[in-house]
């Protein structure tokens, strides 16, 4: 499916994630973030896969580009404050009430959301 999202759309929508998951923290020493495999999955089905490298060729690369926007407005990142979506790294994938949806990263952990 192609969703047609525009640049105003993403940025309205705030880019297409109304809601997102925090865990608990895990560290990436030693895991490079650009090869981590991501796994989605449908109802027990793969849907979309995706590497690390899907975000601008590295999820860090979001958050330099994101620094680097707040710096050119005088602004800046506060400590502690989470800055999370990186982009994302398969396509919009469609769901409805009954579905459930994983989320594997690979080395990471991974979600699963019921959809109501």
């Amino acid at each position: 499916m192609d969703y047609g999202f525009t640049m105003a759309d993403v940025v309205a929508d705030n880019t297409s994630a109304s809601r997102f998951v925090v865990g608990v923290p895990v560290t990436t020493s030693g895991v490079d973030l650009r090869l981590v495999g991501v796994l989605l999955e449908k109802n027990g089905e793969v849907v979309a896969t995706a590497s690390g490298a899907a975000s601008l060729g590295h999820p860090a690369a979001a958050v330099a580009w994101l620094v680097r926007q707040l710096a050119a407005e005088d602004e800046g990142l506060a400590a502690g404050q989470i800055v999370l979506l990186s982009g994302g790294l398969t396509a919009a994938v469609p769901a409805r009430p009954g579905d459930v949806v994983t989320a594997t990263i690979d080395r990471l952990g991974s979600v699963e959301l019921g959809c109501r």
